[in-house]
């Protein structure tokens, strides 16, 4: 099985949990690396995720195969009830970390379904045990709608706008996993997938939020040595001193669209 089917079989998985949610699924939004690989399936690409620059530097990542669901809670006990149900009658267990459920699939992989939370939320007002996640009331009041084919199916869930995405990513870097370099290149090929005018838009209809994340993005991505583009070089160490050299620029190039000289 190449990668690609693997990652096919994880979204059929994924869009037939959604359709035996029922009403409950208009709640759920994906978030994390997953939204990387459905922007570039909406783009005609195969969902592995990769960028090329302008010169020719091709940065991959490949694909992304755990699916990280937000649940825009409402306090509702049948909700509660329905979201365990359907995680059982589909042969999801829980594991060791609460947060996580995981099956196996036709294949023999192992699908994993990190389940998350607005932050503030009651306990007593989750679904199941999930995890708090800063910012993502940002993300849900911005929420986009999306529809792709996989295997010749539909597959339609909730994903974060730009302002959305790169909010949490950016809370993620600086908060919680400062010394990985994962969410600073995953900031970067969310904005070559998207283009810079979309982040702009999204950024100005944020509003006061969109202010404060340009803000904090201009610290990560102002010049070749801020610390979000020597994360991204950092993420392709296996590139030569030339090709990295364009790497960066192409970085800087690409958030001073966004800000403006």
């Amino acid at each position: 099985m190449t990668d690609e089917e693997r990652f096919d079989e994880i979204l059929a998985e994924l869009r037939e949990f959604l359709i035996d949610l029922g009403d409950l699924s208009f709640s759920v939004m994906l978030i994390g690396g997953q939204v990387l690989a459905l922007e570039s399936r909406r783009q005609g690409g195969t969902g592995v995720i990769f960028v090329e620059t302008d010169t020719g530097t091709v940065v991959e990542r490949g694909f992304s195969f755990e699916p990280d669901l937000l649940f825009d809670i409402n306090g509702t006990e049948f909700m509660a009830e329905r979201l365990l149900e359907v995680l059982r009658e589909r042969d999801f267990k829980r594991e060791a970390r609460d947060f996580r459920w995981s099956k196996t699939l036709p294949s023999g992989q192992t699908m994993d379904l990190d389940l998350f939370a607005p932050e503030g939320s009651e306990v007593s007002e989750r679904l199941t045990r999930m995890t708090p996640l800063p910012d993502s009331r940002i993300a849900l009041r911005r929420s986009q709608r999306v529809s792709l084919k996989v295997s010749g199916k539909s597959l339609s869930i909730l994903l974060p706008d730009a302002a959305g995405f790169l909010t949490m990513k950016e809370r993620a870097k600086r908060e919680h996993r400062p010394e990985l370099s994962k969410d600073c290149f995953d900031m970067f090929v969310y904005v070559k997938l998207v283009g810079t005018q979309v982040v702009r838009a999204s950024l100005q209809a944020a509003g006061a939020d969109g202010q404060a994340l340009e803000s904090r993005l201009r610290l990560l991505f102002w010049d070749k040595d801020s610390k979000g583009v020597q994360d991204v070089l950092t993420y392709v160490s296996s590139h030569d001193a030339d090709e990295r050299a364009l790497l960066a620029q192409a970085v800087v190039d690409l958030f001073q669209d966004i800000f403006g000289r």
